[in-house]
């Protein structure tokens, strides 16, 4: 027994299995013996041994542990100790009579063991017959006779087709990797990298010597890189890579098969070129958006390289991408264990623990959100060199040279493997082989795969894992499928590729927590040289460039369906690369708003005409219909993301478009809202709660005349009232999940206060419910007024304990400001004058942070220019002067988007739609509804107004 396995408890009783497959071996080993010295042979029998022990050792603890167990209960361990009890255990499982109790309680498990490491011993005796035909070969990979053999380290990646895995094997002159399959594909590969780049530093594969069925490719160092220049490189090379298996069909590129060999990242595994790329199952959505999830599923998300989130079993949604899987930010494995081993308690546990280090990282703590451009720039670069190479009718005969090469079909996560596999040598499926024969065929035939299986296959698949194989799907590469491939490439469109390489990016950033590049998320992004020349044609550029851009990116369907795809938080299941979903915050009903808006503007002469609004706003209607009827019940309930985003969309576009249909569509919303109701809501605030469905559901009722949704509005106050909490600051809610109330508009207290305050304003409810509203919405504002440092001139944010908070809509005193501002207009109360006017005081010359809605210049200027209509006296700024703050800021940084920055965010409170609505919101003219206050129809346009209207205001 080597150290390794001393100091396990079941190591002697595992060895003992082992023990025939291992003279067996040593037999032909022997056999062997002109082709090997006595020290290789001597290596060869210890790697043999500790392969054939780890093989063993997985498929017999479990059932060890129940025997230990069983002869526990039964009092044959008598010691008078623990070590004495267990010892004894030991020493009764290697008496054969032991053995054939085992073999008769569980029926199956001598013939498959046997098997198992009898296939395994036959595929390490092939690879030293390999080894001793071809060593004077291997000088071609080493630079030099290889020499004496020094080491020997098996099982470097699953056991396939019989026990073969790779392995690495270390000589004198250096060391290299035996892989049982034709090594062709590699080689054909890296001629057509050798055509397609130039120079040293171009990307690569390992070089290798196929030799048909099997073959020797050289080892590649891992090395960080030295200085900046070489990262850059590296990350250059990660984006050529991109552009070549987008081409390719590339597949399974994760980090153990890509190393940063300095500022090459070298690809040593490439056998799964020329995938299929399948269509979707139809979602129900419509055809854009089945559309977005194939393009999705085509694009360089596939490759393996760009960061993504594994949903499968064990892994907790770890990032096992190439470019991704930063140390640090992978989420604990969970592992069984033997706990309590070497003692009779022993038992398996389910313990977390870190991912293994791979070596796909350039540096040891990589920033890759500094190196973006450099990866998008090289995608697109080296896509746009192999496009010339097509158009020269080069590409096609380069291609044509794979035909033949045998290429991997990965058809299912190989963790699905090694968890249906693990199922099948639990001691219960050994004790009953039909019935866990029976269970894995029904998981396999229920599990989702990239190809559907076909009896037979899922048969091999199962037999394969009997005998400790994991199942492996290859084919010849024949014309077909090699244009099918070239044909998708050809379908490609390059700007959906490169948006979705740095969604990819962002959404791993995001998904990690990490801030990213300081420069990136500091109030950097105001305008250094201020203008106000041509101002208003400058905002008409501006909004007609930003939609352009927004349609150049739309997908659209056959159906006349149209949507986009986006990064998007899915709360506690991270963020993803998505089409859009059907709310008003990053959706299809806030981008639908900002075109019909956008429309509207044009029709009025306030903004410039801009080919393919009209459609793209049909076939956003078209695709939000369909998402609605789908999908009835969304999981919130609130103003932003949930039932009352949809009853507000609908009202806006029934006020721009005036179609019945939309106003239809907000009633049936408000219907299958009543039906659900608010009880199950746990988020209560402006974005998701139920407070956010009160501005919407008293929109509804003015429009309609209907007092039901008046009712409907008096439901939601019901369930925050339920769960108000009060102290002596004054009253609260828990939102977010917070441990600590927070403030704030969209999350927090001061939304919710302003919600109620709303409702108590109109005929919902009976009188002493109206009074009771307008009571906690009065102690909602006094623990806001509790959060106000007047040395600092803001208010604090419990989240935010070393900085103060930002000037925002979401958290901060933009939002306050509007919702003050809002209340004032409509009641003249001193205290709403109040805060509005310390929110403009906190948010003056703050310009920068976004160029967004949520939390960024729009919502900043919407302030100042309402507080500066409602309080000319105190809070007047000059509304040129602010328009030319952010059209200024815009022309200089491009439009910042929100929380997924440097990502195309197309909705409408952090993307391109906001930035539409509120460029088209700086005409003085303008009339649109504005979002961040949840107005349902047009509104008298943001004119000066002077003091005394102002006062007359007020006193109405």
């Amino acid at each position: 027994m080597t150290e390794s396995r001393i100091h396990e408890g079941f190591g002697p009783i595992t060895d003992h299995f082992t023990a025939a497959a291992r003279e067996a071996f040593e037999v032909r080993l022997a056999a062997l013996a002109s082709g090997l010295d006595a020290d290789e042979s001597q290596l060869i029998r210890e790697a043999v041994a500790q392969a054939l022990y780890s093989n063993a050792r997985l498929k017999l603890n479990r059932v060890l542990l129940l025997e230990l167990h069983a002869a526990k209960l039964a009092g044959e361990l008598t010691a008078e100790d623990e070590p004495g009890r267990f010892a004894q255990f030991v020493a009764k499982a290697l008496r054969p009579e032991f053995s054939e109790l085992l073999y008769g309680r569980y029926p199956p498990l001598r013939e498959r063991l046997e098997r198992t490491l009898s296939q395994q011993c036959l595929a390490i005796e092939t690879l030293i017959v390999r080894l001793i035909a071809d060593r004077a070969q291997l000088a071609t990979l080493l630079g030099a006779a290889p020499g004496r053999l020094i080491a020997v380290t098996l099982d470097q990646g699953d056991l396939h087709e019989g026990g073969q895995t790779v392995a690495r094997l270390s000589f004198e002159a250096g060391q290299v990797m035996y892989k049982p399959r034709s090594l062709r594909i590699d080689a054909v590969l890296d001629g057509f990298l050798a055509h397609v780049f130039e120079g040293d530093g171009r990307i690569r594969v390992p070089a290798v010597l196929d030799q048909g069925d099997y073959g020797w490719a050289a080892f590649i160092e891992h090395r960080y890189c030295d200085g900046d220049e070489e990262l850059r490189g590296f990350y250059r090379g990660l984006g050529h890579w991109l552009a070549i298996l987008r081409l390719l069909g590339g597949t399974d590129i994760h980090l153990e098969n890509l190393v940063a060999a300095g500022p090459v990242p070298v690809v040593v595994d490439v056998e799964s070129l020329f995938a299929a790329a399948l269509p979707v199952t139809p979602s129900g959505y419509g055809q854009a958006y089945d559309l977005a999830q194939t393009l999705i599923q085509s694009s360089v998300l596939r490759t393996g390289i760009v960061p993504f989130r594994a949903p499968v079993l064990g892994f907790g949604r770890a990032d096992l991408s190439a470019a991704g899987a930063l140390p640090g930010e992978q989420p604990q494995l969970q592992v069984p264990v033997i706990a309590d081993d070497g003692t009779t308690d022993a038992r398996v546990k389910i313990v977390e623990a870190e991912m293994a280090m791979s070596q796909n990282h350039p540096s040891p703590n990589p920033d890759v959100s500094r190196y973006w451009d450099e990866i998008s720039d090289a995608f697109l670069d080296a896509s746009r060199r192999l496009r010339r190479l097509d158009a020269d009718g080069a590409l096609a005969p380069l291609l044509a040279a794979f035909e033949g090469c045998r290429a991997r079909e990965v058809r299912r996560a190989t963790q699905i493997y090694v968890e249906i596999g693990r199922m099948l040598w639990h001691p219960a499926s050994l004790y009953d082989e039909p019935k866990s024969i029976e269970r894995a065929h029904k998981l396999f035939s229920s599990s989702a795969g990239t190809v559907a299986f076909s009896e037979e296959e899922i048969a091999r698949e199962i037999h394969d894992l009997r005998y400790g194989d994991i199942p492996i799907f290859a084919l010849s590469l024949s014309p077909e499928r090699i244009a099918q491939t070239f044909a998708n490439w050809r379908a490609m469109r390059i700007e959906l590729e490169e948006m979705t390489i740095r969604s990819s990016l962002v959404v791993t950033q995001l998904n990690s927590g990490a801030d990213g590049p300081s420069e990136r998320d500091s109030r950097s992004h105001y305008a250094r040289h201020p203008h106000r020349d041509r101002l208003d044609e400058r905002r008409r550029k501006l909004a007609a460039d930003t939609t352009e851009r927004l349609l150049n990116l739309a997908v659209h369907g056959e159906d006349g369906s149209t949507t986009w795809i986006t990064p998007e938080s899915f709360g506690s299941q991270g963020w993803h690369v998505q089409p859009l979903g059907g709310d008003t915050y990053f959706g299809l009903g806030g981008v639908a708003v900002a075109l019909a808006g956008y429309q509207h503007e044009v029709r009025n002469g306030r903004a410039d005409p801009v080919a393919g609004v009209d459609e793209a706003l049909e076939g956003a209607l078209v695709a939000l219909q369909s998402l609605v009827e789908a999908e009835p019940a969304p999981a919130t309930v609130g103003g932003f993301t949930g039932d009352g985003s949809r009853i507000w969309a609908w009202l806006v576009l029934h006020d721009l478009l005036g179609r019945p249909q939309l106003l239809a569509n907000a009633c049936a919303c408000a219907q299958a809202l009543e039906q659900k109701g608010f009880d199950d809501d746990r988020s209560l605030d402006i974005t998701d709660g139920s407070c956010g469905a009160i501005a919407p559901l008293l929109g509804l009722a003015e429009a309609t005349g209907d007092r039901r949704w008046l009712a409907l509005a008096a439901r939601a106050a019901t369930r925050l009232q339920s769960a108000v909490r009060s102290d002596e600051r004054g009253t609260y809610w828990q939102t977010l999940e917070l441990a600590d109330p927070i403030g704030g508009f969209a999350h927090g207290g001061y939304g919710i206060g302003w919600a109620l305050a709303r409702l108590a304003r109109s005929d919902a409810g009976s009188e002493s419910e109206r009074r009771h509203w307008n009571e906690l919405a009065d102690a909602a504002f006094a623990f806001q007024d509790s959060l106000f440092d007047a040395s600092i001139g803001n208010w604090r944010d419990v989240r935010m304990q070393d900085t103060v908070n930002f000037p925002t809509w979401c958290n901060g005193g933009v939002g306050i400001g509007l919702a003050a501002a809002d209340l004032y207009a409509r009641s003249g109360d001193p205290r709403d004058l109040r805060d509005m006017r310390r929110a403009v005081a906190a948010a003056r010359g703050q310009w920068g942070f976004t160029h967004t809605l949520c939390h960024g210049d729009f919502s900043l200027w919407e302030l100042l220019v309402r507080a500066s209509l409602l309080d000319p006296d105190a809070s007047a700024i000059d509304r040129d002067d602010a328009t030319a703050e952010v059209v200024s800021a815009i022309e200089e940084h491009g439009i910042v988007g929100g929380i997924t920055k440097q990502a195309f965010t197309p909705g409408l409170m952090t993307g391109l739609a906001g930035a539409i609505h509120g460029l088209s919101r700086m005409h003085p003219e303008c009339d649109l509804a504005s979002p961040l206050l949840l107005e349902c129809k047009r509104q008298s346009g943001l004119k000066t107004r002077t003091s005394a209207d102002a006062e007359a205001l007020a006193v109405s």
